[in-house]
Order: C-alpha cells, then sequence, then structure tokens
C-alpha cells in the first residue's frame, strides 16, 4: 500500500477520535489547559483547529496524492503478465468503430 494513503488513514483516525472526544463530552489534558487559558469557545476553537480540522487537511492531501500516484503494477506485482491500464490502446481501437458503423438504409429522414 502506498505510505501516502497510510499516512492518509492515520490522519482520519487521529481526527475522528478527537472529534469524538469532543462530542461525548470527555476532556484530555491539552484541551482543559485550553479551556482554562484561554477560555471556554477560544479553548474548543483551538483544540478544534488543531486535533481535528489540521488532520483532516492532511488525511484529505494524502489520500489525494496517494490515490492520484497509485500505481496498480506495483501492488499486482505477483502478475506474470503486467495489467496496462492506459488509453493509448483504446484510441487506436477508435478509427475502427467509427469504420464498422452501417449507413443508415433510410437515409438522414426520420419519421417522415
Amino acid at each position: 500500500m502506498n505510505q501516502h494513503i497510510v499516512l492518509g488513514l492515520f490522519a482520519l483516525y487521529v481526527a475522528a477520535t478527537s472529534l469524538y472526544l469532543v462530542l461525548v463530552g470527555r476532556q484530555d489534558a491539552v484541551l482543559s489547559l485550553l479551556r482554562h487559558i484561554w477560555g471556554r469557545t477560544r479553548g474548543h476553537s483551538l483544540y478544534f483547529v488543531a486535533n481535528v480540522a489540521l488532520p483532516l487537511m492532511v488525511c484529505t492531501l494524502c489520500l489525494g496524492w496517494g490515490v492520484r500516484n497509485y500505481d496498480v503494477n506495483t501492488a499486482l506485482g505477483g502478475l506474470e503478465k503486467p495489467l496496462h491500464l492506459n488509453l493509448e490502446s483504446y484510441r487506436e481501437l477508435r478509427p475502427l468503430w467509427q469504420k464498422e458503423r452501417a449507413p443508415d438504409p433510410l437515409g438522414a429522414v426520420y419519421g417522415a
């Protein structure tokens, strides 16, 4: 598995765990310290940004980068014949599909 995907899934776990603890009402030491120093509203806001929003941004970026750079041939390295997933082979077949179309026997007039 791509290391970016693993990092993105870990960041998602951190964000989900922190969000769950805030919504349930459990306070960890960091949240109680921030609430004590900055007050309830600012303390919760700083905790949310640092422990929920930032990991969600890291999760989105890492998962996107990992999926974008995912290589099927590396993941399926045990195959004898590698998979070629590209559009070039299909672009060569496109003129053949256009030539196989038969002309309309009635012409271009429909419903006359």
